[in-house]
């Protein structure tokens, strides 16, 4: 019972415990409720204060934050700058090597980029710049041409004075007395078409030089012609007119320019040659392309020598002046040279048989060693040899490593699926093999080592070279030796590791400039010769070029208005060789040499028109898709042009072509944009969307864009013109360094000639002053006049006859010749019955340009008619010193 009563106390002890704990659990959260209400209401209050407090400490957390970050990055600024930049710069890389490597680069790439097509104040400047100075270049190309012009007119005129004062020399030591009976020799005697030979001052024989000069010039700076017709030849005839060509036309490529274009010939013919007859690329290997014979020919023989003798020659010499090497590694030769010698030394024959196989030859260990030995020898003479040829790269003649290129790149572009280790092989036989190792096999022929007269090489030293000669063959072609013997291997491994060397080398051979930066020639190099080029060839020469011309004019210039069918048609047929020598006889000597001064007929700046096409509309097209693509962002452009502009867009582009339209008012007008893209600027952006899509249709349906994707088509255009843009300026940026030179030049040579022409002009006025009877005592007296009458005049056959005068009449009329106020001019007056008719001016020079134009009879006051020789030669007599 006690014990019940004590666990009822417990009980209610326990359970008070638990009332109060609940008790006071209310009491707190009534407590808090009430402590949170009043709060909040005081919140509620003041609210104003709460957000005031509540931004200030947010505030000042985050200064701290941005101070601690400042503070970081300013103690660290180096390494965070780097680090930014390096990742801004891959992110560029990245891009601009999508957008230059890509055939579809992204829309959002090309937006990236497309402001590099903006023209700055820096482009317009070089632009018009570039502008003025080609309207000044070619000012000055036809203001010299002018000045050429006269400068051989002048040289005719004094050529006539020249003639004119030796025949009238013959013709006095012939006739003292101009009489009827010898009036009709006299006039035979005056004629200039006596004169025989090309070089006969003559209009029809300098009509036929001129003609000549221009066929050649033509034949030399447009290598196609001469490259078609070396094809149109027999081979065996190509060589020796490939030759006349380099000795006469190009007089061995012996200056810079000559160099050029004989270079151009060669690259021309070679690439002609692999388009046309090569159907794989080892035709070049064993068919022996006839370019390629002749220009080995050429740089072996002509300027190629002095480079293989400095190159080769100190190695090749060092190789012969070693006479205790041996190089021999066919075991049975080893076999028999030692049993040979072994007999040679003890004097008792060998119990070792003397024929023998290979296998056996190498079964005795003296065999062996003795062709390991000779392993080692042929070895370091190659490297020796190869050593040579590889640090003496720069030696080359670049005209053979230029072709080299030519025919690696002409191999490529015809075979794209032929790897490089094949095109570098081809490209290893033209430099080795056939330029280099006939030195290498006979030096003592190309005259690349010193020899002592009577000297000969050694059976063994020959030996030597045609191994070393052989090795590097193989090495440069990567040809192993056939054979299972260890020294065959042993020699296969050292051809694969040469051959790499080869390899590198062959490279290298294949970098070099082009021929313009080489040689410094451009379009300009031909205006600004001063001393025109001048070709020496025999007549013979002449005359078969001519004929092979007209022989292949049909194939080489099918076109009626080809230059080189419209210089043909100016020769005619080909003279005969006594019209060029101007020796009538049998003898004439076909070897008699001409020089010509070669000229150019025809005007490489002539104007042109430009032919409307779909160029204009590409153009526009792609300027409205750069306007709108730079404001509105989208997928693809077909998405673009079919979204609406925002507001914002829309403000975008009108500032984008505001700040265009200031450019444009900046721009000279002479660069002003098509007055179409202009006004394409004024269209607002959803007018160019749907601009853009008509353009896009049109431009399909002129086959430019392919459909259907000419948006990625055109996208693909943009693209290329941002990746030109940069090589652009650069151009530019040459362009104008070199018109700057050549406008220099052009003032230079435009001084050059004016002096020619001042000195000219005085010469010939000197001649005149010279020729006339005046003395300087009598200056002032009054020039004496001659009088006679047409009679008198047909008497001495001056005069031929008078329209609508008998001859019975002709002593009626009287012709007074005055002297004019300058030397050589006359005033001629005809009187009738006493009476005053008509005057006549009359030049002395130009009765000498009649005179060289054929011309002999003129007309004078429209109705008498004159022998032009017997009036210069009563010109001559009467008021010129004899």
């Amino acid at each position: 019972m006690r014990q019940t009563l004590r666990h009822g106390r417990e009980g209610t002890s326990g359970l008070t415990v638990l009332t109060c704990v609940c008790l006071q659990s209310h009491w707190r959260r009534f407590v808090q409720q009430r402590t949170y209400r009043r709060r909040l209401q005081f919140l509620y209050s003041n609210w104003r204060a709460v957000v005031k407090i509540q931004a200030s400490v947010k505030m000042w957390l985050e200064s701290r934050k941005y101070r601690d970050r400042l503070s970081f990055f300013k103690r660290h600024v180096g390494a965070v700058i780097k680090i930014q930049a390096f990742f801004r710069a891959n992110r560029a890389r990245e891009e601009y090597r999508m957008l230059v490597h890509s055939a579809t680069p992204p829309l959002s790439v090309v937006r990236k980029f497309v402001h590099l097509l903006d023209r700055g104040d820096g482009d317009i400047t070089e632009e018009a710049e570039l502008l003025r100075l080609r309207e000044e270049v070619v000012r000055s190309i036809r203001c010299n041409r002018q000045l050429e012009a006269d400068l051989h007119l002048m040289d005719l005129k004094i050529g006539l004075l020249v003639r004119n004062r030796a025949t009238l020399q013959e013709v006095v030591s012939h006739c003292k007395k101009l009489t009827k009976k010898n009036k009709e020799q006299l006039s035979d005697m005056m004629d200039v078409e006596r004169s025989k030979g090309l070089k006969a001052l003559s209009r029809e024989r300098r009509e036929r030089l001129e003609a000549y000069q221009h066929l050649f010039y033509l034949l030399q700076t447009q290598p196609v012609y001469l490259a078609q017709l070396i094809f149109l030849m027999p081979q065996s005839r190509s060589t020796s007119f490939m030759e006349m060509l380099v000795f006469s036309l190009f007089n061995y490529g012996s200056d810079s320019r000559e160099g050029f274009l004989l270079l151009q010939l060669f690259t021309t013919a070679l690439t002609q040659e692999i388009r046309e007859k090569v159907e794989q690329p080892q035709d070049v290997v064993t068919g022996n392309p006839t370019v390629i014979k002749m220009l080995v020919n050429f740089y072996r023989h002509a300027h190629g020598q002095n480079s293989l003798r400095e190159s080769l020659g100190p190695a090749l010499q060092d190789v012969l002046l070693d006479r205790t090497l041996s190089i021999r590694t066919d075991p049975v030769d080893v076999y028999k040279t030692w049993i040979n010698q072994t007999e040679t030394q003890t004097g008792h024959k060998s119990s070792l048989p003397y024929e023998v196989s290979p296998a056996d030859a190498l079964s005795h260990p003296e065999v062996q060693r003795r062709i390991d030995i000779a392993i080692i020898n042929l070895k370091n003479l190659t490297d020796r040899v190869l050593n040579a040829i590889t640090s003496n790269l720069h030696r080359l003649p670049y005209g053979l490593r230029y072709t080299a290129k030519v025919l690696r790149d002409a191999l490529k572009a015809k075979f794209p699926d032929a790897s490089e280790e094949e095109l570098y092989k081809i490209v290893g036989n033209l430099v080795y093999y056939r330029y280099m190792n006939p030195a290498v096999v006979a030096p003592d022929g190309f005259d690349v080592v010193d020899r002592s007269a009577g000297s000969a090489l050694q059976p063994e030293q020959r030996h030597i070279l045609g191994s070393i000669a052989r090795t590097l063959q193989h090495a440069a072609a990567n040809k192993h030796f056939h054979g299972d013997g260890y020294h065959v291997r042993a020699l296969n491994q050292y051809i694969s590791q040469t051959h790499r060397r080869f390899r590198k080398f062959l490279g290298g051979v294949c970098d070099v400039p082009e021929p313009e930066d080489r040689f410094n020639m451009d379009e300009y190099s031909e205006l600004l010769i001063v001393n025109k080029p001048v070709v020496y060839m025999s007549v013979s020469e002449l005359l078969n070029t001519h004929t092979l011309l007209l022989d292949h004019q049909e194939v080489l210039c099918p076109d009626p208005s080809d230059p080189l069918r419209l210089l043909l048609n100016d020769l005619g047929s080909v003279p005969s060789l006594q019209e060029l020598t101007g020796d009538s006889s049998s003898a004439a000597d076909p070897g008699s040499e001409v020089s010509l001064t070669l000229t150019n007929k025809f005007d490489i700046f002539s104007e042109s028109e430009d032919k409307p096409d779909a160029r204009g509309l590409l153009l526009s097209t792609k300027q409205l898709i750069i306007d709108v693509i730079r404001t509105q962002s989208g997928d693809s452009l077909r998405d673009i042009l079919r979204a609406s502009g925002s507001h914002d867009q829309e403000a975008c582009h009108d500032w984008l072509m505001r700040r265009r339209a200031q450019q444009d008012a900046r721009t000279p007008s002479k660069m002003k944009r098509n007055e179409s893209l202009v006004a394409n600027g004024n269209l607002r952006l959803e007018e160019k969307k749907r601009k853009i899509l008509r353009c896009l249709r049109r431009l399909e349906g002129l086959g430019v864009l392919r459909p259907p994707n000419a948006d990625d088509h055109i996208l693909q255009m943009i693209a290329k013109d941002i990746r030109q843009q940069r090589v652009h300026r650069q151009r530019r940026g040459a362009e104008l360094r070199k018109l700057r030179q050549t406008l220099r030049c052009l003032q230079d040579k435009s001084s050059f000639h004016s002096e020619q022409v001042d000195y000219y002009r005085h010469y010939i006025t000197s001649c005149l002053d010279q020729l006339g009877q005046r003395s300087k005592s009598t200056n002032k007296k009054k020039l004496p006049a001659l009088s006679y009458s047409a009679a008198r005049l047909q008497e001495k056959g001056v005069l031929l006859e008078i329209q609508d005068l008998p001859p019975a009449q002709f002593k009626n009329v009287v012709f007074d010749i005055v002297p004019g106020a300058q030397n050589g001019t006359f005033n001629v007056k005809a009187r009738f019955l006493g009476i005053e008719m008509e005057e006549f001016p009359l030049k002395y020079q130009d009765l000498l340009q009649l005179q060289y134009e054929g011309v002999a009879v003129m007309k004078m006051f429209d109705k008498a008619k004159i022998n032009v020789n017997l009036l210069i030669f009563l010109l001559n007599k009467k008021f010129f010193k004899k």
